[in-house]
């Protein structure tokens, strides 16, 4: 199956995108997600959960292509995405909760659960993975994707990390605040909780079935060779990922050397030890 295609998705929703680089990346990260979530759903009858909906664009694109299913978005700032209404109103076969997941109550269980740069942000993602954990579905699946910080970099603001996230952002105040601005997310920097990817594993493995996919950093490397906005967002650093990429550098980095890479995707099906 195909991804989606940005200019699709630009001509479908163009008129609600009055702050152009913000809803571009709304755009952008709705493709992403699309390709990495897809295959889960393609032969899936069931009811599916997304934690961190934003305005819905994800779910609606899933709904309409995979109608087989039922669509359920969580989200603590639904009302923030006024916006976007219309998407909202429109949809039949999606429903939005305003809530943190960890104040969510249903009796659902959900055959798939994902979420998409989420779990950086979330208070506590020890308590992230067992609420999502206690919604699956016996034979259920939820999937994490989002950034890590096991290497001293910063995938949002794209900075270093300098010592820890107090003297960085003592350092980098105007770059993390302007950043902030452009996209309308103020407060993001405070909401991120430094997660490192050796410390989720160690935690799943004393209770859960995991799994890391080990080649999600090829994707996001291809993706700088053909997304031209992921590309300008990351400045020179992105160029010299597009450059490692086309020599496959990045494979002998990440997958030869173990090097850290700053991004996980991580499968954990319902299926306590």
């Amino acid at each position: 199956m195909k991804d989606l295609e940005f200019e699709y998705l630009y001509k479908k929703y163009a008129h609600l995108l009055p702050s152009k680089e913000r809803d571009i990346y709304l755009l952008r990260e709705a493709i992403f997600g699309f390709s990495e979530i897809k295959e889960y759903l393609e032969n899936l009858e069931g009811k599916v959960l997304e934690v961190g909906c934003g305005p819905g664009l994800l779910l609606n694109e899933l709904s309409d292509i995979f109608p087989k299913n039922s669509y359920l978005g969580v989200d603590p700032f639904i009302s923030s995405y006024e916006k976007f209404s219309n998407i909202l109103d429109s949809i039949n076969k999606v429903q939005f909760v305003k809530s943190k997941i960890e104040d969510f109550n249903t009796n659902d269980k959900f055959d798939v659960i994902f979420s998409i740069n989420v779990c950086e942000h979330v208070e506590s993602w020890k308590s992230y993975i067992d609420k999502t954990q206690s919604l699956l579905s016996p034979n259920g699946i939820s999937i994490i994707l989002c950034p890590t910080y096991d290497l001293p970099y910063e995938t949002h603001v794209i900075i270093p990390i300098i010592i820890n996230k107090d003297i960085t952002y003592k350092i980098f105040e105007k770059k993390i605040r302007n950043y902030e601005e452009n996209l309308g997310i103020q407060g993001n920097w405070e909401s991120v909780n430094f997660i490192k990817a050796r410390h989720v594993k160690k935690y799943i493995d004393n209770k859960y079935s995991g799994k890391f996919d080990s080649h999600i950093h090829d994707r996001l490397f291809n993706r700088f060779t053909h997304d031209n906005f992921f590309l300008e967002r990351h400045g020179l650093l992105g160029k010299l990922c597009q450059f490692l990429y086309k020599i496959k550098l990045n494979r002998l980095i990440f997958n030869f050397l173990k090097i850290p890479f700053p991004y996980m995707k991580l499968e954990i099906k319902n299926f306590l030890k």
